[in-house]
């Protein structure tokens, strides 16, 4: 039948037109998106998280420029640029791998949260060591003051835990005692860089000639205190020759101009080993295995009097300490045509070369080459079958090589950060010594003669 026949045909043909005009739904609800509808725009993206590392760069970008600058850098909502920044203080504060704030800011007895806080900041600031056992001490005692029985607070670990992280409280590391800056810091920082730069106005330096001279320990034992272990043993051993507080003196020295003179080394006995030494050290004996005056002038004699170019006019820095303040000391310096200056009081960690750029770097150096050493068994062993601690010899290279490591440029960034080589025109100076201004010349002249009276 023709009709029969040309509906068929018209219903396949309709079909293939519908097929091809048919669209997935996952493509539909793209296309959607990016055309938008007339009444709003549909803008389904998938939520992001970010850790607070990231929202610090957005927010530090933010400071620098704006927001929408930020923004677009980043590849974020300016909304958020905002959020950030309002919570810029719990950002630095927290963990930079943390993406979110959830839980509650505030616990359920904020009176006890306050007052435990109160106690740990005091004692603390007395530089006593709080730990998580006292603070639930403490916790439960003011509970009980607050007649807040025991079934509703326990001062558990959990709690603690939680306490802790709401009022900013870690447990940490003991580190090295840091020196604390006298009253005076600013007028004796300005006065010694005065100093300072009226000797190389009057005498001009060369940068060869101007040195700066500090012993510093070193131990026998110098154990890691971390080491990669096993997540949940209760014993972390860290294995040593037991030699923890025998040790020996190191003096080191370098110049303006990046060069390192020979280490001096001071061993704590009467006589100095037999056995040849490394080249390029010197080795002395004393009985306390201290740097007293005597060993000052042996030091100024055959390490300081032998550098490049000694017979000209030089400037030696020292810190207070009293074997280099003897008379025998500051004679020696003047004559070998030298300018001794000492360093204030309390400023080593500001006006202290070695202890501002090297030190640490040379320390870093040593324990490494220790460790390395322990790992790598070839010990001697005493009777009692305990490794032996290292050789004088072995303890000397190291402290070649260590010595060796620290980079000239770090040296000379050294003496410019501690203001004792910056250029005389004022090109490189302080910010603190920019500040300072000009002076009046009685001013000026009294401070000098005060900082002679120290130096000489």
């Amino acid at each position: 039948r023709p009709d029969l026949v040309d509906s068929l045909t018209s219903g396949k043909s309709a079909q293939k037109m519908k097929k091809s005009h048919s669209v997935h739904p996952k493509m539909a609800g793209r296309n959607l998106e990016l055309s938008g509808s007339k009444t709003r725009q549909v803008n389904q993206q998938l939520r992001q998280s970010y850790d607070a590392n990231f929202k610090m760069m957005v927010v530090n970008a933010a400071e620098a420029t704006n927001n929408c600058q930020a923004a677009r850098k980043y590849g974020v909502t300016e909304c958020n640029v905002r959020r950030w920044r309002i919570q810029k203080d719990r950002l630095k504060n927290a963990n930079s791998k943390r993406k979110a704030f959830r839980g509650p800011q505030r616990g359920r007895f904020q009176e006890i949260d306050r007052r435990v806080c109160e106690f740990v900041t005091e004692k603390r600031n007395e530089g006593l060591p709080i730990t998580r056992a006292i603070i639930q001490l403490k916790a439960l005692n003011i509970a009980k003051e607050l007649n807040i029985p025991t079934t509703e607070f326990k001062a558990s670990t959990g709690w603690c835990i939680r306490m802790m992280r709401r009022s900013g409280l870690a447990l940490r590391r003991r580190t090295s005692l840091a020196q604390h800056l006298p009253s005076d810091f600013a007028e004796k920082l300005q006065s010694f860089q005065r100093y300072v730069i009226g000797l190389r106005k009057k005498h001009s330096y060369t940068l060869d000639q101007i040195g700066n001279a500090d012993q510093t320990p070193v131990f026998f034992d110098m154990p890691t205190s971390v080491t990669v272990h096993k997540k949940g043993e209760k014993s972390v051993i860290v294995k040593s020759t037991g030699n923890e507080k025998n040790r020996i003196t190191v003096m080191l020295a370098c110049l303006a101009d990046g060069t390192k003179l020979a280490p001096y080394v001071i061993l704590k006995r009467k006589t100095v080993p037999k056995e040849p030494m490394p080249a390029g050290i010197i080795v002395r004996a004393q009985e306390k295995g201290w740097m007293e005056s005597e060993l000052v002038v042996d030091w100024l004699k055959v390490v300081w009097g032998t550098r490049r170019g000694a017979k000209k006019r030089n400037m030696l820095i020292m810190d207070a300490f009293r074997g280099h303040l003897t008379d025998a000391v500051k004679t020696q310096v003047r004559k070998m045509n030298g300018d001794l200056v000492i360093i204030p009081g309390g400023m080593t960690s500001q006006l202290q070369v070695l202890d501002v750029v090297v030190n640490k770097p040379f320390k870093d150096n040593l324990r490494r080459r220790y460790t390395e050493w322990l790992l790598s068994g070839d010990h001697a062993l005493t009777p009692s079958r305990k490794i032996q601690k290292p050789t004088v010899h072995r303890l000397c290279e190291w402290i070649l090589q260590a010595w060796d490591a620290v980079t000239a440029e770090s040296i000379i960034n050294g003496f410019k950060k501690c203001c004792i080589s910056n250029a005389l025109d004022g090109s490189e100076d302080d910010i603190l010594w920019e500040e300072a201004g000009p002076q009046r010349e009685s001013d000026s002249d009294s401070e000098q003669s005060e900082a002679e009276d120290i130096c000489e």
